[in-house]
Formats: structure tokens, sequence, C-alpha cells
């Protein structure tokens, strides 16, 4: 049975419809012509009594009755997709999938190489797409499933399904011509030089390693606050700066930088896969976090 020709594909024509508000995109996402997508809107008019989208210059935009509707759709097309999902066997070495991964820079630097990786050996016809971390619209992505997966730190989600990926500390990074290189790393000599601090929120001066500090009666000089850890290796290379970088970042770097444990016990911070409770049996997504995981823990 071709599900467009029922009163459910109406359905997923309006859902395309309400995403796109243009009758053109719409018809593309789900696979008939411009007129075919025209006599869907026609029917659909009819069937909701109301125009649904209209002319505001020279685009269409939903009405007011549409948009109330486009939550509770998506929301049961989503369902019964799961349904579907859940009872398909999944295929890695035939699979076309795109996956979508939620994660800092961090994330992104230590983990993009192992996936493609992975992907090209198990899954070659399958993509990964790896997106900004926004604690905003973390978990309206997942629910909405914009995205399949999230690796964070701290995530207040009690809606949202959780499996522990890694534990990271730090260890400092200099130049490879910083005078500390080949010494045994001290407090004194740690405080005694300006350091780089990476503050995710932006503009801070003051992270978990002087709160350590403070408790040792020790305090160091954050000369420089960057937003990102991709950014201070550059910085530490041309300065006698120091910095606290997460160690399998530290990792990536050890070829242009020189790295040695804390002088302290080192911070630390877990990462953990988040996702929609829907996606808890959908064969895909199973194999797709499984291999994450794996991969986080082998690091």
């Amino acid at each position: 049975m071709d599900i467009k020709q029922t009163e459910l594909g109406l359905l997923l024509a309006l859902h395309a419809l309400l995403d796109h508000e243009n009758v053109s995109l719409a018809a593309k996402q789900i696979g008939i012509t411009q007129p075919a997508m025209s006599a869907q809107l026609k029917r659909l008019r009819d069937l909701f009594n109301d125009p649904l989208l209209v002319p505001s210059g020279r685009r269409l935009v939903a009405t007011t009755r549409a948009r109330a509707l486009q939550n509770d759709l998506r929301a049961h097309l989503q369902g019964l997709n799961a349904l579907v999902r859940d009872h398909t066997v999944f295929d890695p070495a035939s699979s076309e999938t795109t996956f979508r991964l939620i994660g800092t820079d961090y994330v992104h630097a230590v983990l993009a190489a192992p996936v493609q990786k992975m992907l090209a050996a198990e899954a070659p016809g399958a993509r990964a797409a790896f997106l900004a971390f926004d604690p905003k619209i973390l978990w309206s992505s997942l629910e909405a499933e914009t995205a399949d997966l999230a690796l964070a730190t701290g995530m207040s989600l009690p809606e949202a399904k959780r499996q522990s990926a890694l534990t990271e500390d730090f260890q400092v990074i200099m130049s490879k011509t910083h005078p500390l290189v080949g010494q045994p790393m001290t407090l004194e000599g740690f405080c005694a030089f300006p350091h780089i601090l990476v503050s995710p929120e932006g503009g801070g001066f003051i992270g978990a390693t002087d709160r350590v500090l403070k408790e040792t009666g020790h305090k160091r000089r954050v000369a420089i606050s960057l937003p990102s850890f991709l950014l201070a290796p550059a910085l530490v290379s041309s300065s006698d700066a120091l910095c606290m970088m997460p160690s399998r970042l530290a990792k990536l770097h050890q070829g242009n930088m020189a790295c040695t444990p804390s002088p302290f016990p080192s911070p630390a911070f877990d990462v953990d896969l988040l996702w929609h409770p829907r996606r808890q049996n959908d064969p895909a997504h199973k194999w797709f976090r499984a291999q994450v995981r794996r991969l986080a823990q082998g690091l």
C-alpha cells in the first residue's frame, strides 16, 4: 500500500508543508510532484476547514490553526516512525542513515576521526553530522529528532536516557621551548607563569583549577580567557603561558606541545551519552550509540 494515497499520507504532506511553508520543497521531501502536493494541500484545506497556508508577500505562512496542529502532528508521526523502526532489522553495511551527534568542541576533536573511521569500515553508506552544543536547545533537538545523540557533561535532563561514555582529567600543556620543559612540575612553577583558561560560557577567568589552588594556598594569574580548547595550542606554542587541557585532547596535540601531569590532583569531568526515550529500541540508534560509547571508552 502507498501510504501517500491514504489519509495518513495527507498528514505526512501537512507535516512537510508546515516544516517548509513551501509547496515545492514539501513535495520534494515526500517524493511527489509539485502539482500533486498542491492537490494534497487542497484536500487538507477541505479536511481541516482552514486555508492552513496563506500568502504573505512572496511566500506562504502557516495560519494560527496550522501552527496549533504542528506540534501534535509531529509527535504522532514520530510515534509511528518509532513503531516501524523498532521492528526493523538494521544492517550497517547497507545503511545510508545520517547520524547526528551533539557535542562540545572537545567531543568533536576527540571523536570525529574515530567515528569517521568506524563508519568507513562498518557502514560506508552512512554519514555523521557533528552538531554544536547549545544547552538551551539540547533537549528539544533530541525530542524533535534533529539530533540522535548528545555527549554532554553535567546536564540535568531527567527525561533523557543516559549512559556514561568516559571520564576525563587534565594535563598541563606548554610550548616545547618553555623553561619548565624537562623539569618536575611543582605548584610553585605552575603558578609562576601566566595561564590560559578555557571558559566555554565565554569570558571567565576562574575555573575548577583556581578552586583547587585556593585550597592549597596558591594562586595563578589567568592572562587569557578563550571560548574553545581548540584555540589554546596555537597560543601556548608561541608564548610562555600554561594551559590545563583535557588529557585526550592534549594527546592529539603532543607533537606540537609539551605535556606534563598536573602538580595537584587534577579536576575531572564525566561525559554522558544522552538520547530521547523514544529512540531506546530503534535498531539503528542502538547500533550507533553502542559504537560511539565503545569508541569513547577506547580513546
